[in-house]
């Protein structure tokens, strides 16, 4: 009989943790796990729910609004476990682990961490604010069963704050990216999206927001000397978009698509991918760029630099906002743009290999988890 893992998550948004947890969930073993998903919040337009309910999994939506979830949050969240009766939860993201420890459920919790949370929350809400999500997270995660970060690098993060986090790095399905599968293939994707057979495609894919710095990577595009034979993409949106446009001053040969669900079909078009990311967990768009076997430019920074280590030829590092470094990184931009990377390598970053890693981690848990005593003065939920 398979046991029941219940993971839960903000929304289904698409993004990178949601990925992970696609990830995660599409290649567990059918006769040792079972997934059911709980959402704390109502859905968005660019939600990978359907994508969950058609690998069959159970949804559940509490669709609670701020107000519900601040002052009734942790009973709903004891009541939907008291109707699932999971053998184990799996907890991602700021609101869900906070609502973890107030539910004081008694079986065995994990958590992921894809981010620096000090790093990331003050980019994300200002330093006062996001200072104080993240002092709070982390005090949270103490009090979970184990901690997974995605990089060493979120670990050590976590390590500064005395959280020990298991790491398990971020996958890729290879299945989705991969090359194309010839020249002749790759010119028929870019005339779909009208773009010119003979340019070098440089693609840059998630939100336009400040930890990206995609204002920086418009300006040294247009700096450097490749723009004169490149065309460069963004894939994505986000508050920074009119100031995207604004560097970009009308140039033809850089577009804007928004929001896509093609991804894989707009890496095999392209030459180089391109991220100038001040902070990143394990980031999903450079593993998709070099399962697809293109080019990378990367800002310096340490989960780029672990990347590089397992696909040394197809990675540059370039010096953190630093505008000359990125005009320079777009100029070093040769011929070879185009790789066929090892299967050593892509294991490294395949989801089975994720998948698997999680399902051992959870039945570790499960096998050695004892009875827990009952917080003083208050009855603890029994899964």
């Amino acid at each position: 009989m398979p046991q029941t893992v219940l993971s839960i998550v903000s929304t289904l948004a698409r993004g990178g943790p949601i990925n992970v947890l696609m990830g995660i969930v599409r290649h567990f073993r059918q006769e040792d796990f079972r997934a059911v998903i709980a959402t704390l919040s109502g859905e968005h337009a660019d939600t990978r729910l359907e994508d969950f309910r058609s690998l069959g999994i159970s949804i559940k939506q509490m669709g609670m609004s701020r107000a519900r979830f601040v002052l009734g949050g942790a009973e709903e969240l004891r009541r939907l476990v008291s109707e699932v009766k999971p053998d184990l939860i799996h907890f991602h993201g700021f609101r869900a682990d906070v609502l973890a420890v107030k539910a004081r459920l008694n079986c065995p919790i994990v958590t992921t961490l894809h981010c620096n949370l000090l790093e990331d929350y003050r980019l994300a809400f200002g330093r006062g604010l996001g200072s104080l999500m993240a002092i709070r997270e982390y005090a949270a995660l103490k009090r979970f069963d184990r901690v997974v970060a995605v990089s060493e690098s979120v670990a050590e993060a976590a390590r500064r704050f005395g959280i020990e986090a298991h790491i398990v790095p971020n996958g890729v399905e290879l299945d989705e990216h991969l090359p194309a599968q010839d020249s002749d293939r790759m010119r028929a994707i870019r005339a779909n999206f009208g773009w010119p057979s003979d340019a070098v495609i440089v693609l840059h894919t998630g939100s336009l927001i400040h930890r990206k710095n995609p204002v920086d990577v418009v300006t040294g595009f247009r700096a450097s000397e490749l723009s004169k034979r490149a065309t460069l993409v963004f894939a994505g949106n986000g508050p920074l978009h009119s100031q995207c446009l604004r560097a970009a001053g009308g140039a033809s040969n850089i577009v804007f698509l928004g929001e896509r669900r093609d991804i894989p079909d707009l890496l095999k078009a392209s030459d180089v991918l391109i991220s100038a990311s001040s902070s990143e967990g394990l980031p999903m768009a450079l593993l998709e760029g070099c399962a697809s076997g293109i080019r990378i430019l990367a800002s310096d920074i340490a989960p780029h630099r672990y990347i590089l280590k397992s696909f040394p030829d197809q990675v540059r590092i370039f010096r953190c906002m630093d505008l000359p470094a990125i005009q320079a990184a777009f100029d070093s931009v040769g011929s070879e743009r185009r790789f066929t990377p090892s299967p050593s390598a892509l294991e490294t970053i395949s989801n089975r290999r994720m998948s698997s890693q999680y399902q051992e981690l959870y039945s570790g848990l499960l096998q050695s988890r004892t009875p827990a005593a009952e917080p003083h003065g208050r009855e603890t939920l029994r899964c």
